[in-house]
């Protein structure tokens, strides 16, 4: 990765950009630095390192010359170009990824052009900046990253001051800055976080890598669950403890992550799928402990699971919705002074302003990031509740309060929505569709609603979602209700079918679709549930039967073999 930190002293501010557009057009991602800029290198670390084209800004209200939506850059100001409800400043520093290089060349020269001809004006000193704005306009997709709070100087009048500054700061104290995670839960954020960076700090001292941390916080929270189905008052202790622990240690493989710039799909793919399982084997391990002291609560640990699954399946897709078509705008004329907030065909309405200026208020922020029950939140009414008031208490009043979240954020979602119009953009779109999970009965399905325009529709977020529910809800309906001798296998026939569901997802996430042969072996979404209903029909002895053999086998598929497939497939 190549830095450009010089600007040609006998060029005017036409030639400069034409000089930058042939750089990038040259390279394989290029990162663009003001001349003017004093910083720490330690500080650019997030731009060097990253791969998609990036900004670093800082939040600012005033002489703010960036608007930032759902951590993408989606307006860019200059001398010329206006910005309406700026909320960042640019540093001065971005970078251009590779797969970008060919658009952002093109989008640079195409605004040197508009200088060259004096549709505009600008300064030379500029550059960069001009180089940012070209880009955005151009409707390249820009990710804002925050600069870590450390000192930067833009232009300063006395250099040696500003490089004394700069240097007071050590590089390690500016790793740890950016191991902090922004987004994160009232619970994490407070208390998680404060326990977990000493630990950071002993792991980045001995050298561990992300994997290997998750791979602990994996091992400490089968023991949690293993604690917890012992049943008696002292193993639900242990349990608690254990389970906040990996907690805690799951929080450093993402600081150690950050602070060395040691990302990866199989990282992400890992620490998102080891959570699903250490959760759902603590509802198995409470089930299991109570089941010991003649208690039955599986039927809570099963439906627990299908509203989890539910509401996760509607926080991703909702989340990369939302960001597409309230954060991305479109192709917009270099020459024109203000900025385009909303793209022909679809737009947003107040619903989002009337959001960010609720969230500005930090009581309210973290209230809202609260109630919505974060893995912190769930994972301390768990451990608490369990050793307070057993294990049926815990998942009871998990479970109530999954409800609770689950309304709350359905309710904000749906009225979000309906300020939404027209078709969302494609890759929006296509994420959902990949997730149709459809197999050999309904195979051209997902081609059809696609057709349709269901999942490009403002409510498509929330179709995967309710085909999961359909699917896992059914399965524990039949359980509870008719066969609740069978609540148990139920359980796990839903948990390896939802993790069926967490790998398609994460799989439409990274851009890629699940293999045909994984899906149709799987039988679909549609084949399973026939089996599941016909099964029902004939009586207790072959939903059991079906269950049983089914979670066994499926688990071998859908766990196991898709697993290796998916980490053997290098994305």
């Amino acid at each position: 990765m190549s830095v450009y930190a010089f600007v040609p002293g006998d060029l005017d501010t036409a030639g400069v950009l034409r000089s930058l557009a042939a750089q990038v057009r040259e390279s394989e991602g290029l990162v663009l630095c003001d001349p003017r800029l004093v910083i720490a290198e330690a500080a650019l670390a997030p731009i060097l390192d990253d791969s998609a084209t990036a900004l670093l800004v800082r939040p600012q209200r005033v002489d703010a010359d960036v608007r930032v939506r759902h951590h993408l850059v989606n307006a860019v100001g200059s001398t010329w170009h206006e910005v309406s409800g700026p909320d960042h400043i640019f540093i001065g520093a971005m970078r251009i990824g590779r797969a970008d290089t060919s658009r952002a060349a093109d989008a640079i020269d195409e605004l040197a052009d508009a200088l060259a001809r004096g549709a505009i004006t600008a300064n030379r000193d500029d550059a960069i900046r001009l180089c940012a704005v070209a880009i955005v306009r151009g409707g390249i997709s820009c990710k804002a990253i925050d600069l870590v709070d450390v000192p930067w100087f833009l232009d300063p009048r006395d250099r040696d001051s500003a490089e004394l500054a700069i240097g007071s700061v050590s590089p390690e104290r500016i790793a740890r800055l950016q191991a902090n995670r922004v987004d994160d839960g009232f619970y994490s954020t407070f208390v998680v976080r404060k326990l977990s960076k000493p630990l950071t700090a002993v792991a980045l001292k001995l050298g561990m890598s992300p994997n290997s941390i998750t791979l602990i916080s994996f091992a400490v929270g089968l023991l949690a669950a293993g604690s917890f189905a012992l049943g008696d008052r002292w193993a639900l202790v242990v349990g608690a403890i254990l389970l906040q622990l990996s907690l805690i240690i799951d929080c450093v493989d993402g600081e150690v992550a950050r602070a060395t710039r040691k990302f990866s799909a199989m990282g992400a793919w890992l620490d998102a799928s080891t959570d699903r399982v250490k959760e759902y084997l603590a509802y198995a391990g409470l089930a299991a402990g109570a089941a010991l002291h003649g208690v039955d609560i599986w039927w809570l640990a099963l439906v627990m699971m299908v509203l989890q699954t539910t509401r996760h399946m509607t926080d991703y897709d909702f989340s990369r919705v939302q960001r597409q078509r309230e954060a991305l705008v479109p192709i917009t004329d270099i020459v024109e002074r203000a900025d385009l907030t909303a793209a022909s065909g679809w737009s947003v309405s107040g619903a989002m302003e009337i959001s960010t200026r609720m969230n500005s208020r930090n009581a309210i922020r973290w209230a809202k990031r609260a109630i919505h029950m974060p893995i912190g939140e769930r994972w301390l009414v768990i451990s608490v509740v369990a050793i307070v008031g057993g294990a049926a208490w815990a998942l009871g009043i998990l479970l109530a309060l999954g409800i609770i979240a689950l309304a709350y954020v359905t309710a904000g979602r749906v009225l979000r929505s309906l300020s939404w119009h027209g078709s969302a953009p494609t890759d929006a779109w296509v994420l959902l569709w990949r997730q149709a999970d459809a197999g050999p009965v309904l195979s051209g399905l997902g081609r059809v609603i696609s057709i349709n325009g269901v999942w490009g529709a403002p409510f498509g977020w929330a179709v995967p979602a309710l085909l999961r529910l359909i699917e896992l809800g059914l399965v524990a309906v039949l359980a509870i209700w008719l066969f609740p001798s069978a609540t148990t296998v139920a359980f796990w026939w839903v948990a390896v079918i939802a993790f069926h569901h967490y790998d398609v997802l994460y799989r439409a996430i990274q851009g890629r679709p699940t293999p045909r042969w994984i899906t149709w072996a799987g039988l679909g979404w549609d084949g399973r549930t026939i089996i599941v209903i016909v099964a029902s029909i004939l009586g207790l002895g072959a939903f059991t039967t079906v269950l049983s053999w089914g979670a066994l086998v499926l688990a071998i598929l859908l766990v196991g073999i898709a697993s290796v497939q998916w980490l053997r497939s290098g994305q």
